[in-house]
């Protein structure tokens, strides 16, 4: 599937004033490595996104905020935090 994903924040999330980045991946049928671009800013890198896409070259674009993570600990309770979710999407 090629197009843009652009994430879009819950209300109560704090993305406010964040670099964004662009995950440039493959579209089904081809095998070549992702790639990460940026930082931007949201609406930069959304522009960028949707220019790249509409060359018509069969990729995706996945643009989401870069969240400043400063520890391991940090990561693993994100990971907990969606696996949650995941389990009671309540």
């Amino acid at each position: 599937m090629a197009g843009v994903i652009v994430y879009e924040p819950d209300d109560d999330a704090e993305v406010e004033g964040l670099p964004w980045a662009i995950t440039f991946e493959a579209s089904a049928g081809e095998d070549w490595d992702s790639f990460v671009c940026g930082p931007y800013e949201r609406d930069e890198a959304v522009a960028l996104a949707e220019s790249v896409i509409a060359e018509g070259r069969g990729v995706t674009a996945v643009v989401e905020p870069l969240l400043p993570v400063r520890s391991a600990m940090d990561v693993l309770s994100t990971i907990d935090e969606l696996r949650e979710e995941v389990e009671d999407p309540t």
